[in-house]
């Protein structure tokens, strides 16, 4: 068992407190968000925006700019994930919020960010420099409507496959049963420069391919020129 964590993040950065609007099943930090942070301060203002915005027929507020975080300064090597309790290229979020966070990030060209997302659409709308990895999740081949609202994984495929940037990554993770041919000519359309592949972690019962399919595929891509890190592998939990 590895770390939940990727291995090369040594800091998260969340500018934007938000509740997303995905809506993955197997969402760890969501599930955080109605359990332990309920009750923080981050939380518990949003929740009470939320409420206020409705009073006054706002029902698409789902999101703070937390405004303290963006004087946040890092350390030259650090390398930050953004947004990892959230989506920054969510549909919710204000495309204002997001340029602002975008100068942090260009006014820090001696440390890495990583950026991820579900709808790598959205990322076309912007220019990163260099010091930025833009990743997104596609877990699948095949449809994820049973398990999250989020864009379907050939839409993604797709964005990422268009999306012009030199430093590219995709997330497998939680990985479910995939069309294995397919799934590698995806990754060798997309080009990404790393490849994090891993199991759920929670037990939330999602259609898995077997570990000796997962392997098969780590060492095809590998085979291909691919850098792969693994994360969580194990055989698959039986589905009911």
């Amino acid at each position: 068992m590895k770390s939940r964590m990727f291995s090369f993040i040594n800091v998260t950065w969340n500018p934007i407190a938000m509740f997303c609007q995905h809506g993955c099943s197997y969402c760890w930090s969501e599930a955080l968000k109605k359990g332990r942070l309920k009750d923080t301060r981050r939380y518990r203002n949003l929740r009470g925006l939320i409420e206020a915005r409705k009073e006054m027929g706002d029902n698409n507020c789902h999101a703070m700019l937390m405004t303290e975080e963006l004087s946040k300064r890092f350390k030259a090597g650090d390398y930050i994930f953004v947004e990892s309790m959230g989506d920054l290229f969510g549909d919710w979020v204000p495309e204002e919020w997001i340029y602002e966070v975008l100068k942090v990030i260009e006014a820090s060209p001696d440390v890495k960010f990583l950026l991820l997302t579900k709808n790598p659409w959205r990322m076309h709308e912007y220019k990163f420099p260099d010091n930025v990895l833009c990743g997104c999740t596609i877990e699948t081949t095949r449809t994820v409507s049973d398990w999250s609202k989020a864009p379907a994984p050939r839409i993604r495929y797709r964005a990422m496959k268009e999306l012009v940037h030199p430093h590219k990554a995709i997330i497998i993770e939680p990985i479910m049963d995939f069309e294995f041919i397919r799934f590698v000519c995806w990754i060798e359309e997309i080009k990404p420069e790393l490849i994090v592949i891993g199991y759920d972690n929670y037990d939330k019962h999602l259609p898995e391919p077997s570990l000796a399919k997962t392997k098969r595929f780590i060492q095809a891509l590998q085979n291909k020129g691919f850098y792969v890190q693994t994360k969580t592998l194990r055989e698959k939990w039986n589905v009911s």
